[in-house]
């Protein structure tokens, strides 16, 4: 069992490393370190992909823990690529990189740096939250095989052992389309209130809040979403033997998208505006709830 993991992990590592180093090559050609943020969802796509190609025997429960990051992967990866893409390198790594300009730094210097610090980093991270994946598809299905003497002969026995789609994996599967589909409704409301007020110039503080839709419940819908299919992996993930130890990885998600990356990072600037402030006053921050 611990081999399997560990076959598991090693492999899809050294494909998400392997990536992350090209993308890398790419961001320092084109002069934007702000690519890595569209390889984000499809680390996940490929640690998912990396661990059903390993499996001998690809069961029904295999295939629901693959899907769920693979769907996830696909749908973020192309959403911020639209986004993103022919738009620059964005705001936060131009004030890096300034930042370690006015330290001495050149900027060829900054940029080795990211490919330890931004993308290397980025990959491990995508390696401990992917746990429930990497662990659930190695134990999900084992053979065990051994061997009785009978008589004067020694009989080889083999046992296959499958993970079924049992209440868990069914429970963990609808809170994940829960999650799924709060953050894709979410990111396709943004997208459409910000290319309705894409040409406002009045005053920042006057500045229009998205408070309708699933904005209205949540300030954040999309980090709400996130964090629900990682809860919802997790929960299919203990349906298999071991699953239930990886539940650091979605304590990391939900933490990373509550406390760092996510709502408190976003809201530090936004926070300055009266309109949000009296949005935040009367809006939930996270968990949806009728406003106030």
């Amino acid at each position: 069992m611990l081999s399997d993991i560990l076959v598991n992990f090693t492999h899809s590592a050294v494909v998400v490393f392997g990536l992350l180093t090209l993308l890398w090559a790419i961001s320092v050609a084109v002069k934007d370190a702000s690519l890595i943020d569209i390889f984000w969802g499809f680390g996940f796509l490929v640690v998912a992909v990396v661990c059903l190609y390993l499996a001998d025997v690809k069961t029904p429960y295999l295939w629901l823990l693959a899907t769920m990051p693979i769907a996830w992967g696909i749908r973020l990866s192309l959403y911020l690529a639209k986004r993103n893409l022919g738009h620059g390198e964005d705001k936060r790594y131009v004030a890096m990189r300034k930042r370690a300009e006015k330290k001495g730094m050149s900027e060829l210097a900054w940029r080795i740096r990211t490919l330890f610090t931004v993308y290397f980093g980025q990959g491990l991270l995508i390696m401990i939250v992917s746990a429930p994946i990497w662990v659930a598809m190695a134990t999900g299905y084992e053979q065990h095989i051994w061997s009785e003497r009978i008589g004067d002969d020694q009989v080889i026995f083999s046992e296959s052992i499958k993970s079924k789609i049992g209440i868990l994996a069914i429970l963990g599967a609808l809170l994940w389309l829960i999650g799924f589909l709060f953050e894709a409704v979410g990111d396709w409301q943004l997208t459409k209130f910000m290319k309705k007020n894409k040409n406002y110039d009045g005053p920042k503080e006057d500045k229009p809040v998205l408070d309708t839709g699933l904005w209205k419940y949540t300030r954040h819908p999309n980090y709400f979403g996130n964090a629900c299919m990682w809860w919802g992996i997790w929960l299919v993930a203990c349906q298999a033997p071991w699953g239930w130890t990886t539940i650091f990885a979605p304590l990391i998600m939900t933490f990373l998208l509550t406390r760092v990356s996510g709502r408190d990072l976003l809201e530090r600037e936004m926070k300055k505006r009266k309109n949000y402030r009296d949005y935040v006053e009367r809006t939930s921050g996270f968990f949806p709830m009728l406003p106030k």
